[in-house]
């Protein structure tokens, strides 16, 4: 199983072609495994094979773990880079949010342009993130979960472990002895992946073996479903869009069908850089912005996100304070 696992990135490696390759290290297990394969292969050495790892800084152990992280690296003959990073706990994302931001904003600082980021995200990861945003009640785009490949800054994130379960990694890992570090945030109730690890998956399993498979299959599916929807909704966003690609036309985004309407608003505040929105607050774009009467001014915000009517357009803006500043000026009467 554990020569299954080097085969099959050799594989992922060759069809993939990235130009250069960097691998995201926290030191778990699965980006354990993930480095230590890579490593045996004279084709990532070729291409420049290095490491990042993020101190997040949110563990008393955080620097261990960096140190740890070099451990590994020096007896791998891996060069590696150790980014520090500040999590801002109070932006509304949670501390998962919050974290995953900091870090995807140090790694695409670390990269430069056309390189590879590897990271360790392997099936069961995939199942978990299909019923999280099922949850949150995601469109198609979203139940796609993971993609393999996606634009990072000037780089490509790049999930080569997708197809693989958990337990192959676990079984590589044991055969090779090697050691790693387990965060107690994936052991904590609180968040939500691990509350679903930890309760939900293996019951499904019990009653469906193949569950993770099936279930990481089936975002598979819908990726494919939102690759063919694609070409509409960028045709859809251009119709309804003008210059400036914070402003939507009101009158272009009511001709579209509900469906339609729907995918335009989600790329096009995926575009301005918004985190999503549930789908409550689509459901208030629609009812309360786009239906409102043309006189009004009516405003939505969430998060650092702020959505706006204004006459015919609706208007968008991300990173803008809560509320607008003040200003007192004297007036004499006249």
């Amino acid at each position: 199983m554990t020569s299954q696992l080097v085969d099959f990135l050799n594989d992922q490696l060759s069809k993939a072609a990235p130009p250069a390759l960097a691998v995201a290290f926290s030191g778990g297990m699965d980006s354990t495994v993930l480095l230590h394969a890579f490593s045996t292969l004279p084709a990532a050495r070729e291409l420049g094979l290095r490491v990042l790892h993020v101190d997040h800084g949110l563990q008393a152990d955080s620097s261990a773990w960096a140190s740890h992280c070099v451990a590994v690296c020096n007896a791998l003959a891996l060069p590696i880079q150790v980014l520090r990073c500040q999590v801002d706990q109070q932006a509304g994302l949670g501390l998962e949010g919050a974290a995953r931001n900091a870090r995807y904003a140090a790694l695409s600082g670390a990269l430069v342009a056309g390189e590879w980021l590897a990271t360790a995200q392997h099936q069961d990861d995939q199942a978990e993130t299909l019923l999280l945003r099922l949850l949150r009640a995601s469109g198609t785009a979203g139940l796609g979960a993971m993609r393999s490949q996606r634009a990072l800054g000037r780089a490509t994130l790049w999930r080569p472990l997708l197809g693989c379960p958990r337990e192959v990694l676990q079984a590589y890992a044991i055969d090779h002895d090697l050691t790693w570090i387990e965060d107690p945030a994936n052991a904590d109730p609180r968040h939500q992946r691990s509350w679903l690890r930890q309760q939900v998956m293996p019951l499904l399993r019990a009653r469906w073996p193949q569950a993770g498979a099936a279930l990481a299959a089936s975002a598979g599916l819908l990726a494919a479903d939102a690759d063919l929807l694609e070409p509409q909704i960028q045709a859809a966003l251009t119709a309804c869009s003008e210059a400036d690609s914070r402003t939507l036309v009101i009158t272009a985004l009511l001709d579209l069908a509900p469906t339609m309407r729907a995918h335009v608003l989600r790329r096009w505040l995926q575009f301005a850089g918004a985190d999503p929105l549930p789908q409550r607050l689509h459901v208030r774009i629609s009812h309360e912005l786009i239906n409102a009467a043309a006189d009004g001014q009516p405003l939505i915000r969430y998060r650092q996100t702020r959505i706006q009517r204004y006459r015919g357009w609706l208007h968008v803006s991300v990173g803008e304070p809560a509320e607008l500043p003040t200003q007192m000026i004297e007036w004499d009467g006249r």
